[in-house]
């Protein structure tokens, strides 16, 4: 060999040698930066993977800690440009301009709403899937996580769907460790207590489970658990009995597969578009003829003769139109709906109303057609923006998971209709990690470009969202902590263990003033104690301080009728029977259909000798509904009525 060419070989593996060394030199920071952000994606995966099994996270004492878990990796990755000069690229998702300004309105709304401290909470959420959908584009893009992250979305379901096969052929309706409602029968429902929810989870997961089976850059493994999440995943829909979950998949599954066509060619397109609705028609008239349970419930869903499901939804749109047309602009604020819904109500279903079935009257209320209009920009220029590069973009995989949260969120559209699934935490939290994944790909393959800040508006940008994050983080603790502590006083005052339960609500009280229900509770606690009390002095003081506490809570909520209601049984308790008849009257004024209250009414009525009104009070309830009380109570107006009557009066 030459020494030329000695020379050039010792060059290169000099070369070699110096590269190894640059990237072991390299390997821990790479090391520590991957721990941190995977530390990151771990507390943000808390929503949409341990939210499920939570029963779908609906109460503030699931959503508490798997928010705080968000607000913590929202944080970490906010957190990151500060230290890491050269990371301060802004990865901006599609629509997220928007859904900052969605943010800061329901924020604007927080002091003129109905009950402000419901407001605040539902900001909490808000905020949380705009942290989320925001960190999601930045973090995902990075090393293919994108496959992990779905495959862990779609195992996680597969698991549920398995335990709902389990539920099924046990024929239980135990949930976890908790008992399913009666009126579900044997739907399956997986973790979730509504098969509704449960279904709308899977109708979301099933478009990205289709594309990725028809996409061989993900990769074995993938391909393989999209086909088996797809197999199972439809009869599991169909034992939900769904009649939203069967047109939200449906519509899902249709559109992802018609955008996948037109990635390919416009021919292709117009031939799904041909094809496609002639086999859902050909499914829906197979499945009608060899289910009954098929034709039972679309047959329930006929306007002509619905079923009590289906009646209650018409019953509740019908009365929230005009709630939306008192306050059409702004809405009587987020979180308000229960709350201002007994007003409206024009039927006497014997259940709470807490959300309208319909999300888009439901939002309409809550937010005005202002907000709607916005959360409606949000999707339009989100999923527009996103559209319009389904063609340009180079890679498949791209152009493939836009088609699949095109589907995803079609579905949660047409689902939307029906059903209040956008009010369930995991399931948006699911949705929102999708999404972030669908345009994190395109950060990744250079379809979008990140926004380089230096200097001033760096830490703008990342300095003032993490102020912003970190102070969301404590009042979303504080609310927490108020919730545990009022709920375990709650439990000690209904056990009439006092003393602990008036600890335990004092500090649920201090920790979050706004807070009503303690301020409820405690009402309740010094009503009973004045009660029962011996020490007349003690007796006067607790009815002071009960008085004092129904107030505060009036203050903070005044549409809190059980609030009233304890004020007014006070009010007989002290002997001031017309005080207390003008609480009840007001009470039945907020809520003229209410079954316990309007009966309440008439007991008064009849306790002060006003036996006429209470009998036109009676009467109205039976009109309503009936039960042994309010007949019995009839009957005895109607004698000392009529035996009044037949008195002769004496001779002058």
């Amino acid at each position: 060999m030459c020494p030329e060419a000695l020379s050039s070989q010792a060059v290169f593996q000099d070369d070699r040698r110096g590269e190894y060394r640059r990237r072991r030199t390299a390997l821990p920071i790479s090391r520590r930066q991957s721990l941190y952000e995977w530390t990151a994606l771990t507390l943000l995966l808390a929503g949409p993977l341990v939210g499920p099994v939570l029963f779908g996270t609906v109460r503030v004492w699931s959503i508490g800690p798997l928010l705080m878990m968000a607000w913590i990796g929202i944080a970490l990755h906010l957190a990151r440009p500060l230290l890491r000069p050269d990371l301060r690229l802004l990865h901006i998702p599609p629509g997220g301009i928007l859904w900052l300004g969605f943010f800061l309105y329901s924020a604007i709304l927080i002091p003129f709403s109905s009950v402000p401290y419901e407001a605040r909470i539902e900001l909490l959420k808000v905020g949380g899937y705009v942290g989320a959908y925001w960190a999601w584009t930045d973090l995902a893009a990075r090393r293919h996580r994108w496959r992990i992250l779905i495959g862990l979305a779609l195992f996680l379901v597969t698991l549920l769907a398995w335990y709902a096969v389990i539920q099924h052929a046990h024929g239980s309706r135990m949930v976890l460790n908790l008992e399913r409602p009666d009126e579900y029968g044997m739907r399956v429902s997986g973790t979730y207590f509504c098969p509704n929810h449960f279904a709308n989870l899977i109708a979301l997961v099933l478009p990205f489970a289709l594309v990725l089976l028809c996409l061989p850059s993900a990769g074995m493994v993938l391909r393989l658990l999209s086909g088996y999440t797809l197999i199972l995943l439809l009869p599991v829909l169909y034992l939900t009995q769904s009649r939203s979950g069967w047109l939200a998949a449906a519509t899902g599954l249709g559109l992802a597969g018609i955008l996948m066509a037109l990635r390919h060619s416009r021919k292709r397109f117009v031939t799904m578009l041909i094809v496609l609705p002639l086999l859902l028609a050909a499914l829906g008239a197979g499945l009608w003829a060899v289910s009954p349970m098929v034709r039972q419930r679309v047959r329930g869903a006929m306007i002509h003769d619905p079923d009590s499901a289906v009646r209650a939804r018409f019953d509740v749109w019908r009365d929230t139109v005009p709630m939306i047309a008192e306050k059409p602009l702004f809405g009587h604020g987020p979180g308000s709906y229960r709350w201002v819904y007994p007003r409206f109500r024009t039927h006497s279903m014997g259940f709470l109303i807490n959300y309208a079935h319909n999300e888009y009257l439901h939002f309409a209320s809550d937010y005005g057609l202002v907000g709607l209009g916005l959360l409606g920009a949000v999707l339009v220029t989100g999923l527009g923006g996103l559209l319009l590069r389904l063609r340009r973009v180079e890679r498949d995989k791209d152009a493939y998971l836009i088609a699949a949260l095109c589907g995803s969120v079609a579905a949660a559209a047409v689902h939307a209709v029906f059903d209040f699934n956008l009010h369930i935490y995991s399931n948006n939290q699911m949705l929102i990690l999708l999404a972030g994944v669908t345009a994190s790909g395109l950060y990744a393959s250079g379809a979008r470009r990140p926004r380089a800040l230096r200097g001033a508006g760096a830490w703008l940008v990342w300095g003032g969202g993490l102020a912003v994050v970190l102070l969301l983080f404590f009042v979303t603790l504080r609310v927490f902590v108020s919730y545990g502590l009022h709920h375990l006083g709650e439990t000690r005052r209904e056990k009439m263990d006092m003393a602990p339960a008036l600890r335990r609500l004092e500090l649920a009280r201090a920790v979050d003033r706004a807070n009503w229900r303690p301020w409820l509770s405690l009402g309740h606690l010094h009503r009973t104690r004045s009660f029962w009390g011996l020490d007349p002095e003690q007796k006067k003081s607790d009815a002071a301080l009960a008085i004092e506490c129904y107030e505060a809570a009036l203050a903070r909520n005044p549409l809190d009728m059980m609030a009233l209601y304890g004020l007014a049984r006070l009010q007989q308790m002290l002997g001031r029977p017309e005080q207390a008849l003008d609480i009840l009257r007001e009470i039945n004024r907020m809520d003229r259909n209410n079954m316990f209250f309007l009966p309440q009414l008439g007991l008064q009525l009849r306790t002060m000798g006003q036996d006429e009104e209470a009998l036109a009070v009676f009467r109205e309830a039976r009109s309503l509904w009936s039960n042994d009380m309010i007949t019995i109570n009839i009957r005895l107006l109607e004698r000392r009525l009529a035996g009044r009557k037949n008195v002769t009066p004496p001779a002058p």
